[in-house]
């Protein structure tokens, strides 16, 4: 994961978003036992949250990335509730809350853009915060007091929170927020860890390729071809390239943890 940078909300969200979001409050005050039990269900609007002009945003925003493994998916993906809009789960053994957090269906700082498997296989409704005593029941419940056990990429730096031993991410000592996200976004799963092993044994030719031309210091040829990798290596640590929270652990580790795919 990697932090996430968003510019302002597009005009649609903001003129049609609200004014759904206000019929959405309404409902509920007029029946809110209903909506408690699930029994009534709002009607949201993905001709308004996944509107052209807000996924084109965030694809923008987010360098076709998936803001939580950061595969690149390019136009492809889901638009992601960080607060599930619906319903809501604590953990995976506890049952589904109604209603979830409906009031932000449309807010632009909710909204993200997800690959199918981080949003409907893992993620899903899970949202578990620190206590449920300060979970943000109505519109006017103040959501920063929650603290949540979920990294919001749009919010706080994920690199506080997660970091790589080559291709496997880890959470630093105590970071409750960081073991969490690892667990419930499966950011481990095998064929992600594949996929980021795949990309860093490459990153590690190319850095493997300027430690070699060290030892020519006056040879034109393997000078060009050094600044060559060099200029590789450094597209691959921007936000804009896949997996580039993994390849800044990798550099600065100096790829000791990245191993052959032959030895795994």
């Amino acid at each position: 994961m990697i932090r996430i940078h968003k510019p302002a909300a597009p005009t649609k969200l903001i003129k049609d978003g609200s004014k759904k979001a206000e019929s959405h409050l309404q409902d509920y005050l007029q029946d809110p036992i209903a909506y408690q039990t699930g029994k009534k269900k709002f009607d949201f609007a993905p001709t308004i949250y996944a509107h052209a002009t807000v996924k084109t945003a965030l694809i923008k925003t987010q360098h076709k990335k998936c803001c939580f493994c950061e595969r690149l998916i390019g136009e492809d993906g889901d638009i992601e509730h960080f607060r599930p809009k619906s319903a809501y789960q604590q953990t995976p053994k506890t049952t589904l809350k109604y209603p979830g957090y409906y009031w932000l269906a449309y807010d632009w700082g909710n909204l993200y853009l997800s690959c199918g498997p981080c949003n409907q296989r893992h993620k899903k409704n899970w949202f578990p915060i620190v206590s449920q005593k300060n979970r943000a029941q109505l519109n006017n419940n103040d959501c920063s007091l929650e603290m949540p056990l979920l990294i919001n990429p749009g919010e706080e730096d994920p690199s506080q929170h997660i970091s790589f031993r080559g291709e496997i991410p880890y959470a630093p000592p105590k970071s409750k927020q960081g073991e969490t996200t690892i667990a419930l976004l499966k950011l481990n799963r095998p064929i992600l860890n594949q996929a980021r092993l795949n990309h860093l044994e490459t990153i590690k030719q190319l850095y493997q390729v300027i430690q070699t031309a060290k030892d020519y210091p006056n040879d034109l040829d393997w000078k060009n071809i050094s600044n060559d990798a060099q200029k590789f290596l450094q597209d691959a640590i921007l936000d804009s390239a896949e997996f580039s929270s993994a390849t800044r652990s990798a550099i600065a580790d100096g790829f000791r943890e990245v191993n052959t795919a032959s030895n795994r």
